[in-house]
């Protein structure tokens, strides 16, 4: 598991990034819109990590693993149902509980690539 000054260094650098982008919120492109959101969420959770214990940060994994799978799971159903409304809000769930899971796992260090 990632120590608690890794993790507040990438809440530092995530927390500039958030900043930058603020101070440029009203020429924001939708993709910078994106990256903003997902930056902020980043910051959250793993803020939510500096006072938890790895079993804890775990036991999170788990629970954002299983809504993957029921997330994925009603993304199809929506897809086999043409219900193109659900597939857009579901597609934007998935995405946020894969900003979710990435960042957990990072903080177990079971996974290489950088958040």
């Amino acid at each position: 598991m990632k120590t608690k000054e890794e993790i507040g260094e990438k809440i530092e650098v995530l927390n500039d990034k958030i900043a930058g982008l603020r101070a440029e919120e009203e020429d924001l492109t939708n993709e910078l819109k994106v990256i903003l959101a997902g930056s902020e969420l980043q910051s959250i959770m793993l803020t939510s990590t500096l006072v938890s214990s790895e079993s804890q940060v775990r036991d999170l994994l788990e629970k954002f693993e299983q809504r993957a799978e029921e997330l994925n799971s009603r993304y199809e159903e929506a897809s086999i149902e043409g219900d193109d409304a659900a597939k857009n809000q579901l597609n934007a769930m998935i995405w946020t509980n894969d900003i979710r899971l990435d960042t957990i796992k990072w903080v177990l260090e079971e996974d290489d690539e950088e958040i």
